[in-house]
C-alpha cells in the first residue's frame, strides 16, 4: 500500500504505553509511512527517524507524577487533571483538524470524554475523515483507586460513553486471542476487532543481556503496583520461598497507584526479610540493570491481557513464572519459556518460584526460548506488517460502508 500520513495518540509521555507506540511508530516509518506520536510534555523518548515525529503537544502529565502523594493531594490532583485531559482533547482535535492525517490510532479508552471525543471525530462521511483506530491494550479501563477494590472501572455514563466510541471506532487491534473475545463480550458493537503481535522491548536492550544462571537467587516483579497484579499474592508465595530458600531475594520495582497501600507494603517486606522494594518509575536507562541481575521474573496477575513485563523479561532471557490468565498462556509456554500456575494459589507460585531459582540451569535455559521465541514472532517488523494489513483492509471497507449508511436513510 501506498504511504499513509498516520497520527498515534498516547495521552502519557512515559511508561509502557508510550514505548510501545513509539517503537510501533519507528516500525511503521520504516515501512514507508509518515507517522508522528501526539503526547505530552517532556516525552521521555524522542524521534529516532526522519519520517517518525513525536510531538509533545498536549497538556498531560507523566503517569507516575506524584503516586506517593498522600490521599487529600490526590484527590486535588485528580480534579486538576481532569480539566487539563479535556484541554488536552481539545488541543488534540485542533491539530487533528489542521494535519488531517489518513489514520488516527489511539491506545484504548479510559475516560467518558473519550468516548464523546471519539464520537465526534467518527461524524461525517467515511472519505471525509481519518480512520479511527485504537489499539486496546485492554477491553475496558482499570480502577487505579484504593477505595473500591474493583478491577474495572463502572458506572452508567462511563459505561454509556465508551460504549459510544467503540462503536465510532473503524476498528479496534488487541494483542491476544483472549482479549479478542472479553472486548468482543464487552462491546458488542464494536466493528472489526484483529489480533496482533505484541512487540519486542528491544528499545532497553544495549548489549546481550548477562546469562540467567550466573544470577542470585533473584526474583523481579516489575511494573506499576495495582492490586490486579497480584502483589499480596506474591508476598504471601516469597515467604513460602523464603522457608525454603533462605537465600532467596525478591526486588518489586515500579511506581505505586492509586490502589496500592505503599505503608502496608513496606511493612509486610520488613517482616518477610529479604525483599528490596523500590517504589517509583524506573527510568529507561535502569532496566537493564534491574533485569540483569534478576534469574526469574514472576507475573502474579489476577487478571491480564497481554504483558509488556513479559515482553521485557523475554527480551532479556529470563523465565516467567506467570498465573494462567488472560494471553499470558500464550506467551509464557510453560516449560519451555517459563512456569505457569492457576491464579491465586501461593503454594503453587512458590512452588514454581523455587524450582527456578534452585535449577540455574533450567532458568537459563528456558530465558533463551523465550528470547528466540520473541526474536521469531515479536518483532517491530512483523507488527507494523501486521498493522499496516489490517489498515489497509479498514480503510478499503469505507466506500461500502458509506453506500450502505447512505441505503438505509
Amino acid at each position: 500500500m501506498g504511504g499513509l500520513r498516520i497520527t498515534l495518540v498516547e495521552f502519557n509521555p512515559s511508561g509502557g504505553l508510550f514505548q510501545f507506540a513509539v517503537q510501533l511508530g519507528e516500525a511503521l516509518a520504516d515501512r514507508g509511512h509518515d507517522v508522528e506520536l501526539v503526547t505530552g510534555p517532556d516525552p521521555e523518548l524522542a524521534s529516532r527517524r526522519p519520517n517518525f515525529r513525536v510531538v509533545p503537544q498536549l497538556p498531560t502529565w507523566h503517569a507516575s507524577a506524584g503516586a506517593g502523594d498522600p490521599r487529600a493531594r490526590r484527590r486535588l490532583r485528580r480534579v486538576a487533571r481532569a480539566v487539563r485531559y479535556h484541554l488536552a482533547w481539545i488541543v488534540l482535535l485542533r491539530h487533528l483538524r489542521a494535519t488531517r492525517p489518513d489514520v488516527v490510532q489511539f491506545s484504548g479508552q479510559r475516560f467518558p470524554v473519550d468516548g464523546l471525543m471519539l464520537r465526534w471525530l467518527a461524524r461525517g462521511a467515511d472519505g471525509k475523515r481519518p480512520l479511527l483506530v485504537s489499539l486496546a491494550h485492554a477491553p475496558a479501563p482499570f480502577n487505579e483507586q484504593r477505595a473500591t477494590g474493583e478491577v474495572f472501572k463502572s458506572g452508567p455514563l462511563l459505561h454509556r460513553s465508551l460504549q459510544l466510541g467503540y462503536r465510532s471506532l473503524d476498528g479496534v487491534l488487541v494483542l491476544g486471542e483472549r482479549t479478542a473475545a472479553d472486548l468482543r463480550t464487552a462491546w458488542p458493537d464494536v466493528r472489526e476487532v484483529a489480533v496482533v503481535p505484541h512487540g519486542d522491548e528491544g528499545i532497553f536492550l544495549r548489549e546481550d543481556p548477562p546469562p540467567a544462571a550466573g544470577t542470585e537467587r533473584e526474583l523481579l516483579f516489575f511494573g506499576t503496583m495495582q492490586a490486579y497484579k497480584g502483589l499480596d499474592l506474591l508476598m504471601s508465595a516469597f515467604a513460602i520461598v523464603r522457608a525454603r530458600c533462605p537465600q532467596a531475594r525478591l526486588v518489586i520495582a515500579g511506581a505505586p497507584s492509586g490502589d496500592t497501600d505503599l505503608a502496608e507494603l513496606e511493612s509486610a517486606a520488613d517482616r518477610l526479610g529479604g525483599v528490596h522494594l523500590r517504589a517509583g518509575y524506573v527510568p529507561l536507562s535502569e532496566v537493564a540493570g534491574i533485569f540483569g541481575t534478576a534469574r526469574v521474573v514472576v507475573a502474579p496477575y489476577r487478571y491480564a491481557n497481554a504483558s509488556g513485563v513479559v515482553e521485557l523479561a523475554r527480551t532479556f532471557a529470563r523465565p516467567v513464572v506467570a498465573t494462567a490468565v488472560g494471553d499470558l498462556p500464550r506467551v509464557v509456554r510453560d516449560g519451555e519459556t517459563g512456569l505457569l500456575v492457576p491464579p491465586g494459589d501461593a503454594e503453587a507460585l512458590a512452588a514454581a518460584l523455587v524450582r527456578l531459582l534452585e535449577d540455574p540451569a533450567a532458568a537459563q535455559r528456558m530465558g533463551e526460548a523465550a528470547r528466540a521465541h520473541s526474536a521469531a514472532e515479536s518483532s517491530w517488523a512483523t507488527v507494523a506488517a501486521r498493522v499496516e494489513e489490517e489498515l489497509a483492509r479498514w480503510l478499503g471497507q469505507r466506500p461500502a460502508r458509506a453506500t450502505e449508511t447512505a441505503g438505509t436513510r
